[in-house]
């Protein structure tokens, strides 16, 4: 028996180590990507950052302490401006844009639930942009909407009209909406496969329930379809925060030769005086811009979180407050019980 008993931990250990093995053999290729392409460059941007670095003369390389990020806060600075002008900015079109983001889809998701004529048909067109990357996405409607008389919304309309052009919070309307547009057309199916499958989850019954209650149409949605598909919400809402405050790709794809310098997004900043060999000196500097917007990404992401998610536990003094005042409730009612007694 003891050797049967040796022999079946010894066949579990090695079962066991397969497995480990087979495990770490399917993670290790997105585990070598991400420690070569995201660890390792994070790791030196920050050491970087306190650094005044120019990677083509090595020699000049030396300490810099905290004074790469003084002058990130140093409104003085034009380079700095131009950064909380760009980061402002990209916060103005984020706090559009990612709503639009979430009601598009939730509707979308709504309507085709209810299973019309064509409804399949329907969900796969909604979702096939999302399978297109922004290089695409930005030549199609770069032909589109082309400021001259090539552009086919021009050609259409036998007018010509810039729609790429404009100065930031002057007159680039034209330009934003047609940037938000694109957003909406591109990403709106990723959230409303993730929308319509949590509301396909929600149960029937509660439906039912409410109607019985007397509930409308709109009591509906609100009171039984948003708090069951919370959780769904929460993480479209998280997930498309991330991504538009690192907006990239659709301003660098949908952008005319005349505002090509003007910076709209701190990573279209960060980009272009990173790939401009003119600031290499710079780069210590664009690093700690980088962590700095990093931080302020991280700060937006746990605020949402926050602010999002179910309270359900209170602070100890909240705690004893809600105690407090379940008791004091109940001596009130105690006393006026007795007082109906005694005038009795």
């Amino acid at each position: 028996m003891e050797n049967q008993n040796l022999n079946g931990t010894v066949l579990k250990k090695r079962a066991s180590l397969k497995e480990n093995l087979c495990a770490w053999g399917l993670i290790s290729p997105y585990v070598i990507v991400f420690v070569i392409f995201t660890l390792i460059p994070v790791a030196l941007g920050f050491v970087f950052s306190f650094m005044r670095y120019n990677p083509y003369m090595p020699e000049e390389n030396e300490f810099y302490q905290f004074k790469n990020f003084i002058n990130v806060f140093n409104f003085d600075n034009a380079i700095s401006k131009q950064f909380w002008d760009s980061f402002k900015t990209m916060l103005v079109f984020a706090v559009v844009a990612v709503p639009c983001l979430i009601v598009v889809p939730l509707c979308l998701a709504y309507f085709v639930n209810m299973h019309p004529p064509g409804y399949k048909l329907f969900r796969a067109i909604l979702y096939l942009p999302s399978v297109l990357s922004i290089a695409v996405v930005g030549i199609i409607f770069s032909c589109m909407f082309k400021g001259d008389e090539s552009g086919l919304i021009n050609a259409w309309l036998g007018k010509v009209i810039p729609w790429m052009s404009g100065t930031p919070f002057k007159n680039d309307f034209k330009r934003w909406a047609i940037i938000l547009i694109v957003s909406i057309w591109w990403q709106t199916g990723t959230n409303f496969v993730i929308l319509s499958g949590a509301l396909r989850d929600v149960p029937k019954s509660l439906y039912e329930a409410c109607e019985m209650d007397g509930g409308n149409r709109w009591q509906l949605i609100t009171k039984v379809t948003i708090p069951n598909i919370k959780s769904s919400l929460n993480i479209c809402l998280f997930t498309t925060l991330i991504g538009y405050l690192n907006l990239y790709g659709q301003v660098y794809t949908l952008n005319a030769l005349d505002n090509e310098s003007i910076m709209v997004s701190p990573m279209q900043f960060i980009q272009y005086y990173l790939s401009n060999i003119t600031y290499a000196r710079q780069t210590g500097y664009l690093c700690a811009c980088a962590i700095v917007f990093g931080l302020f990404v991280m700060i937006f992401s746990i605020i949402q979180q926050w602010a999002t998610s179910d309270k359900k536990s209170a602070s100890k003094w909240g705690k004893r407050y809600a105690s407090y005042s379940k008791n004091k409730k109940y001596e009130l009612n105690a006393d006026k019980e007795v007082q109906k007694c005694q005038t009795n």
